[in-house]
C-alpha cells in the first residue's frame, strides 16, 4: 500500500506549510512507533519474524493481538479459522526456532513458551504432542515434528502470512484522503473521453416532418393575417363554369325574342313620352 506512505508525506508537508511544528514532531514520533508499518506487508512480516528469532513471546503475542483487533477481528466468520491456523503456525515456528538455538529443546525459551501457553493450548488436540517436545530426542527426525524443521514448511508459513495480510489490506475500506489519486485519475479519464467525443464529427439525420409538426406549421399560418376570399371561392370550378354558360345561353335567347320585357317596357314608355 504505497499510497499510504505518499499520504503520510503529503500530511507532513501540509503541516509544515501551516507552521504546525509541534504537530509535525508528534506526527514523526507516531510514525516511528507505528505498529502497522504504514500497512506495508513486508515490514509487518519482518517484525513478526524478529520476535520469533529473538524468542520474544510477549512481543509476538502483543503484536498479533494488535493486528487481530485492527484487522482480523473485522473479517467474516468463515475466514477466522484460516487466521487462527496461521497464528498457531507462527507459534509452532517460534518453538522450532527456539529449539534450534543454544540448549536445544530443553532450553528455557521452549519451557517458557509451553508454561505460558498451556492454558490456551492444552485443550486442543493438535498441540498435544507439542508439550512433549522437550522430552523428545532429535525432534527433527521424529515423525511428529520432522516436517516443521524443514525450510519448505517454514517458508510456507511466512508466505501464507504475507498473502493473508496483503489480501486483507487490499479489501480494507480506505479513508477519503488516500483515494484522491484514484479519483483524480478517474476525472482525468472522463475529461479525455469528453474531449474525444467533442472532436468527432456529428452527422445530423433529417427525419420526415411528423403530423404534429405539420399541424404546428398550419397553426402558425392561420395565426397570421388571412387574405380576403370570395364567398364563391369554395364552389367547384366545374359548377361555376356551367353557370356562366347557362347565363350566356339565356341572354342569347332573350336577344332572339326581341329583348327582355323590362327593356321593352322601357322603350315603349319612352316612345309614348315622345
Amino acid at each position: 500500500m504505497a499510497h499510504i506512505q505518499l499520504t503520510d508525506e503529503l500530511v507532513r508537508e501540509y503541516l509544515l506549510y501551516r507552521g504546525f511544528t509541534n504537530t509535525v514532531k508528534a506526527f514523526d514520533n507516531d510514525l516511528k512507533s507505528d505498529k502497522d508499518k504504514g500497512f506495508r506487508v513486508d515490514k509487518i512480516v519482518d517484525q513478526i519474524l524478529h520476535y520469533i528469532n529473538v524468542s520474544d513471546l510477549n512481543g509476538l503475542k502483543e503484536y498479533w493481538s494488535h493486528l487481530d483487533s485492527l484487522v482480523f477481528a473485522k473479517l467474516e466468520i468463515h475466514v477466522q479459522p484460516a487466521v487462527r491456523k496461521i497464528e498457531y503456525s507462527l507459534y509452532k515456528l517460534y518453538l522450532i526456532t527456539a529449539a534450534q538455538s543454544a540448549g536445544g529443546v530443553r532450553n528455557e525459551k521452549v519451557a517458557d513458551f509451553l508454561s505460558k501457553m498451556l492454558p490456551e493450548l492444552q485443550g486442543q488436540s493438535e498441540w498435544r504432542d507439542w508439550f512433549m517436545l522437550p522430552y523428545v530426542q532429535k525432534p527433527d527426525e521424529n515423525p511428529s515434528f520432522s516436517l516443521y524443521f524443514t525450510r519448505a514448511w517454514q517458508d510456507s508459513v511466512l508466505v501464507s502470512l504475507h498473502n493473508l495480510l496483503a489480501t486483507v489490506f487490499q479489501c480494507m475500506p480506505q479513508p477519503t484522503l488516500t483515494s484522491y489519486e484514484s479519483d483524480a485519475a478517474l476525472v482525468k479519464r472522463l475529461q479525455d473521453e469528453i474531449t474525444t467525443l467533442k472532436g468527432k464529427p456529428t452527422t445530423e439525420k433529417t427525419s420526415p416532418i411528423s403530423h404534429q409538426s405539420r399541424l404546428a406549421q398550419y397553426s402558425e399560418r392561420l395565426s397570421g393575417p388571412l387574405p380576403l376570399v370570395d364567398d364563391f371561392y369554395a364552389i367547384p370550378s366545374e359548377q361555376f363554369e356551367g353557370g356562366v354558360r347557362e347565363a350566356r345561353g339565356l341572354r342569347g335567347l332573350l336577344r332572339q325574342m326581341g329583348g327582355s320585357p323590362v327593356m321593352g317596357r322601357k322603350s315603349g314608355r319612352s316612345q309614348s313620352q315622345n
